[in-house]
Protein backbone atom coordinates (compact mmCIF):
# COMPACT_ATOMS: atom_id res chain seq x y z
CA UNK A 1 0.00 0.00 0.00
CA UNK A 2 1.36 3.77 -1.06
CA UNK A 3 1.76 6.16 1.61
CA UNK A 4 2.31 10.09 0.91
CA UNK A 5 4.18 12.47 3.13
CA UNK A 6 4.96 15.86 2.42
CA UNK A 7 8.09 17.68 2.40
CA UNK A 8 10.06 20.65 1.83
CA UNK A 9 13.44 20.80 0.10
CA UNK A 10 15.82 23.94 1.15
CA UNK A 11 19.47 24.60 1.51
CA UNK A 12 21.83 27.01 3.02
CA UNK A 13 24.50 27.74 -0.05
CA UNK A 14 23.88 24.64 -1.42
CA UNK A 15 24.04 22.58 2.00
CA UNK A 16 20.90 20.82 1.00
CA UNK A 17 17.63 19.32 3.19
CA UNK A 18 14.82 17.67 3.12
CA UNK A 19 12.22 18.95 5.62
CA UNK A 20 9.78 16.80 7.54
CA UNK A 21 7.42 18.04 10.19
CA UNK A 22 7.17 15.34 13.66
CA UNK A 23 3.74 14.16 13.33
CA UNK A 24 3.68 12.59 9.77
CA UNK A 25 6.29 10.37 10.37
CA UNK A 26 4.44 8.66 13.37
CA UNK A 27 4.01 5.44 11.51
CA UNK A 28 7.75 5.44 10.46
CA UNK A 29 9.32 2.98 12.43
CA UNK A 30 12.89 1.79 11.48
CA UNK A 31 14.04 5.68 10.75
CA UNK A 32 17.29 4.86 10.25
CA UNK A 33 16.45 3.24 6.99
CA UNK A 34 13.67 5.57 5.94
CA UNK A 35 16.59 8.28 6.53
CA UNK A 36 18.96 6.28 3.84
CA UNK A 37 16.16 5.94 1.17
CA UNK A 38 15.08 9.40 0.90
CA UNK A 39 18.43 11.33 1.20
CA UNK A 40 19.59 9.04 -1.61
CA UNK A 41 20.31 11.42 -4.47
CA UNK A 42 19.10 7.95 -7.06
CA UNK A 43 16.56 6.52 -5.96
CA UNK A 44 14.71 8.58 -3.14
CA UNK A 45 15.03 12.85 -2.96
CA UNK A 46 18.22 13.34 -2.33
CA UNK A 47 20.11 15.82 0.20
CA UNK A 48 22.96 16.44 3.01
CA UNK A 49 20.68 15.88 5.87
CA UNK A 50 17.33 14.94 6.85
CA UNK A 51 15.35 17.48 9.18
CA UNK A 52 12.54 16.43 11.69
CA UNK A 53 10.99 19.41 13.42
CA UNK A 54 7.62 20.01 15.90
CA UNK A 55 7.17 23.38 16.50
CA UNK A 56 6.16 24.53 19.96
CA UNK A 57 4.76 27.91 20.45
CA UNK A 58 8.27 29.90 19.17
CA UNK A 59 10.46 27.39 19.97
CA UNK A 60 11.06 24.49 17.41
CA UNK A 61 12.32 20.55 18.05
CA UNK A 62 14.67 19.56 15.43
CA UNK A 63 16.28 16.42 14.88
CA UNK A 64 19.17 16.15 12.51
CA UNK A 65 19.89 12.70 10.52
CA UNK A 66 22.97 12.30 8.03
CA UNK A 67 22.59 10.36 4.59
CA UNK A 68 23.85 6.91 6.65
CA UNK A 69 21.03 7.60 9.40
CA UNK A 70 23.30 8.81 12.05
CA UNK A 71 22.31 11.92 14.29
CA UNK A 72 24.42 14.83 14.11
CA UNK A 73 23.91 17.40 17.10
CA UNK A 74 24.29 20.55 15.03
CA UNK A 75 23.28 22.27 12.24
CA UNK A 76 23.56 26.04 11.02
CA UNK A 77 22.38 25.78 7.82
CA UNK A 78 19.65 23.57 8.56
CA UNK A 79 18.85 26.49 11.62
CA UNK A 80 18.57 28.95 9.38
CA UNK A 81 16.66 27.10 6.67
CA UNK A 82 13.82 26.58 10.30
CA UNK A 83 14.24 29.98 11.02
CA UNK A 84 12.86 31.43 7.32
CA UNK A 85 10.47 28.28 7.30
CA UNK A 86 8.63 29.80 10.76
CA UNK A 87 8.48 33.49 9.49
CA UNK A 88 7.24 32.55 6.17
CA UNK A 89 4.52 30.52 7.74
CA UNK A 90 4.04 32.21 11.34
CA UNK A 91 5.96 35.37 11.31
CA UNK A 92 8.20 34.48 13.52
CA UNK A 93 11.36 36.41 13.68
CA UNK A 94 13.13 34.85 16.73
CA UNK A 95 13.15 31.31 17.43
CA UNK A 96 14.47 29.08 19.66
CA UNK A 97 15.47 25.66 18.47
CA UNK A 98 16.16 22.82 20.43
CA UNK A 99 18.29 19.79 19.11
CA UNK A 100 19.74 17.24 21.11
CA UNK A 101 19.46 18.70 24.52
CA UNK A 102 20.86 22.16 23.11
CA UNK A 103 19.12 25.24 22.49
CA UNK A 104 20.19 28.11 19.98
CA UNK A 105 18.62 30.91 18.65
CA UNK A 106 17.67 32.34 15.38
CA UNK A 107 16.81 35.59 14.38
CA UNK A 108 15.65 36.57 10.77
CA UNK A 109 16.13 39.77 9.11
CA UNK A 110 15.71 38.69 5.38
CA UNK A 111 16.10 35.62 3.47
CA UNK A 112 19.94 36.40 2.93
CA UNK A 113 20.64 37.73 6.47
CA UNK A 114 19.30 34.73 9.14
CA UNK A 115 21.51 34.92 12.23
CA UNK A 116 21.92 31.63 14.33
CA UNK A 117 23.73 31.95 17.45
CA UNK A 118 25.42 28.64 17.91
CA UNK A 119 27.23 29.04 21.17
CA UNK A 120 30.56 28.97 23.02
CA UNK A 121 33.03 27.01 21.43
CA UNK A 122 35.02 24.15 23.32
CA UNK A 123 38.45 23.35 22.77
CA UNK A 124 38.45 21.00 26.01
CA UNK A 125 35.66 18.33 25.79
CA UNK A 126 35.75 14.53 26.59
CA UNK A 127 35.52 13.45 22.74
CA UNK A 128 39.28 15.03 22.15
CA UNK A 129 41.94 13.35 21.80
CA UNK A 130 45.30 14.34 24.24
CA UNK A 131 47.50 16.95 22.35
CA UNK A 132 50.20 14.53 22.23
CA UNK A 133 47.78 11.69 20.00
CA UNK A 134 46.49 15.07 17.93
CA UNK A 135 50.53 15.44 17.03
CA UNK A 136 51.08 12.19 16.12
CA UNK A 137 48.16 11.98 14.15
CA UNK A 138 49.11 15.04 12.32
CA UNK A 139 52.72 13.75 11.84
CA UNK A 140 51.10 10.83 10.38
CA UNK A 141 49.52 12.70 7.51
CA UNK A 142 52.29 14.69 7.01
CA UNK A 143 50.16 18.06 8.27
CA UNK A 144 52.11 20.70 10.88
CA UNK A 145 50.86 20.01 14.31
CA UNK A 146 49.82 23.41 15.39
CA UNK A 147 47.76 23.41 12.22
CA UNK A 148 45.31 21.11 13.73
CA UNK A 149 42.30 21.89 16.41
CA UNK A 150 39.52 20.11 17.49
CA UNK A 151 36.23 21.87 18.44
CA UNK A 152 33.35 21.27 19.57
CA UNK A 153 30.01 23.55 18.31
CA UNK A 154 27.49 21.01 19.60
CA UNK A 155 29.33 18.66 16.69
CA UNK A 156 32.62 17.54 16.93
CA UNK A 157 34.89 19.24 14.41
CA UNK A 158 38.55 18.39 13.49
CA UNK A 159 39.97 22.06 11.75
CA UNK A 160 42.73 21.45 9.31
CA UNK A 161 44.71 24.60 8.25
CA UNK A 162 47.42 23.23 6.73
CA UNK A 163 47.06 23.70 2.27
CA UNK A 164 46.26 20.32 0.75
CA UNK A 165 45.23 19.43 -2.43
CA UNK A 166 41.90 17.83 -3.33
CA UNK A 167 42.55 14.69 -3.86
CA UNK A 168 44.47 14.58 -0.01
CA UNK A 169 41.36 16.85 1.02
CA UNK A 170 39.04 13.79 0.26
CA UNK A 171 41.39 11.06 1.46
CA UNK A 172 41.85 12.93 4.88
CA UNK A 173 38.60 13.75 4.94
CA UNK A 174 37.46 9.92 4.75
CA UNK A 175 40.01 8.27 6.67
CA UNK A 176 39.70 11.09 9.62
CA UNK A 177 36.47 11.25 10.44
CA UNK A 178 36.29 7.74 11.71
CA UNK A 179 39.55 7.73 12.98
CA UNK A 180 40.02 5.31 15.91
CA UNK A 181 40.74 8.31 18.20
CA UNK A 182 37.12 9.64 17.16
CA UNK A 183 35.25 7.04 19.29
CA UNK A 184 31.52 8.96 17.45
CA UNK A 185 33.51 10.09 14.81
CA UNK A 186 34.31 13.41 13.81
CA UNK A 187 33.71 16.04 10.91
CA UNK A 188 36.93 17.36 9.36
CA UNK A 189 37.53 20.89 8.11
CA UNK A 190 39.80 22.05 5.59
CA UNK A 191 40.56 25.97 6.00
CA UNK A 192 42.52 28.65 4.23
CA UNK A 193 42.97 32.10 5.26
CA UNK A 194 42.82 34.83 2.90
CA UNK A 195 42.93 38.14 5.08
CA UNK A 196 39.72 38.11 6.78
CA UNK A 197 38.21 35.30 4.74
CA UNK A 198 38.28 31.76 5.71
CA UNK A 199 37.98 29.31 2.74
CA UNK A 200 36.13 25.86 3.77
CA UNK A 201 36.04 22.52 2.68
CA UNK A 202 34.39 20.49 5.15
CA UNK A 203 33.70 16.60 5.24
CA UNK A 204 31.31 15.82 7.20
CA UNK A 205 30.79 12.45 9.01
CA UNK A 206 28.34 10.03 7.47
CA UNK A 207 27.92 11.96 4.47
CA UNK A 208 31.22 13.27 2.46
CA UNK A 209 32.07 16.70 1.45
CA UNK A 210 28.86 18.97 1.60
CA UNK A 211 28.72 22.45 -0.24
CA UNK A 212 28.38 24.22 2.90
CA UNK A 213 28.56 23.50 7.05
CA UNK A 214 27.11 26.10 9.36
CA UNK A 215 28.69 24.09 11.92
CA UNK A 216 31.86 23.39 10.59
CA UNK A 217 31.63 27.60 9.30
CA UNK A 218 31.28 28.06 12.89
CA UNK A 219 33.95 25.65 14.75
CA UNK A 220 36.83 27.05 11.65
CA UNK A 221 36.19 30.47 12.73
CA UNK A 222 36.50 29.95 16.55
CA UNK A 223 39.86 27.98 15.81
CA UNK A 224 41.35 30.78 13.38
CA UNK A 225 39.95 33.25 15.96
CA UNK A 226 41.95 31.29 18.93
CA UNK A 227 45.07 31.04 16.88
CA UNK A 228 45.01 34.73 15.85
CA UNK A 229 44.81 33.99 12.25
CA UNK A 230 41.40 36.10 12.18
CA UNK A 231 39.75 38.84 14.28
CA UNK A 232 36.36 38.83 15.98
CA UNK A 233 34.58 39.54 13.13
CA UNK A 234 35.21 37.69 9.56
CA UNK A 235 33.78 35.68 6.82
CA UNK A 236 33.70 32.39 5.63
CA UNK A 237 33.70 31.32 2.10
CA UNK A 238 31.81 28.48 0.22
CA UNK A 239 31.35 27.38 -2.65
CA UNK A 240 27.89 29.22 -3.46
CA UNK A 241 28.44 32.21 -1.43
CA UNK A 242 29.98 33.50 2.00
CA UNK A 243 29.00 33.32 5.99
CA UNK A 244 29.47 36.40 7.98
CA UNK A 245 31.08 35.23 11.68
CA UNK A 246 31.21 36.86 14.87
CA UNK A 247 32.21 36.51 18.15
CA UNK A 248 29.66 38.52 20.92
CA UNK A 249 30.33 37.30 24.64
CA UNK A 250 31.96 34.49 23.41
CA UNK A 251 29.40 33.66 21.46
CA UNK A 252 29.56 32.51 17.86
CA UNK A 253 26.89 34.31 15.67
CA UNK A 254 26.84 32.80 11.90
CA UNK A 255 24.65 35.20 9.07
CA UNK A 256 23.86 33.73 5.99
CA UNK A 257 21.11 32.73 3.26
CA UNK A 258 17.99 30.18 3.59
CA UNK A 259 16.94 28.74 0.24
CA UNK A 260 13.48 27.30 -0.90
CA UNK A 261 14.24 24.15 -3.63
CA UNK A 262 10.98 22.86 -3.83
CA UNK A 263 7.72 21.15 -2.25
CA UNK A 264 5.98 17.87 -2.83
CA UNK A 265 5.19 14.37 -1.40
CA UNK A 266 7.10 11.66 -0.88
CA UNK A 267 5.83 8.12 -1.90
CA UNK A 268 7.00 5.18 0.18
CA UNK A 269 5.68 1.60 0.67
CA UNK A 270 3.61 1.37 3.74
CA UNK A 271 3.74 -2.63 3.50
CA UNK A 272 7.71 -2.38 3.58
CA UNK A 273 7.42 -0.92 7.13
CA UNK A 274 7.84 -2.74 10.26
Amino acid sequence: MMKTIFFIKMHGLGNDFVIIEDSLLADIKDIKSFVIKIACRHIGIGCDQFITYKKDNDSIFMNIFNQDGSKAKACGNASRCLSRLMFDRYGIKNTTIKVEGKEITAEYSDPDNITVNMGTANFATDWMPSQEKLWELAEKYRIEPKEMVCVDIGNPHLVIFSKLGDKDKKIFGKNLQKNELFINGVNVNFAQIDDDTIILKVWERGTGFTMACGSGASASFAAANKLGFVDDEAKVAFELGTLKMNKKNNQVLMTGSASYVFAGEYYYNGMDLP
